[in-house]
């Protein structure tokens, strides 16, 4: 089955205001989840590296893939990032 992952393009598009408080993203197969995650790289040095998952349920056409990663970022990475980035 087909599924869309979001390029680098679509990345800047969605956490734009994330990565221009440095964090960085990438898209990576991930066993665990059963598909891809989201890894969430904060500041150079840091160890803390969470996965949001990309199921492929969600990911089954572009306008869906980026509604998911909306969300993710709305609540997730909302919720891990508060207070972080001041």
């Amino acid at each position: 089955m087909r599924h869309f992952l979001p390029d680098q393009a679509s990345l800047n598009e969605i956490f734009g205001a994330y990565i221009t408080k440095g964090l960085r993203f990438e898209v990576k197969p991930e066993p665990y989840f059963g598909g891809y995650a989201l890894k969430v790289l904060f500041a150079e040095g840091s160890n803390a590296s969470p996965l949001l998952p990309l199921p492929a349920a969600e990911m089954q056409t572009p306008e869906a893939a980026q509604q998911w990663l909306e969300q993710l970022r709305d609540t997730k990475l909302a919720m891990i990032t508060r207070g972080m980035l001041g």
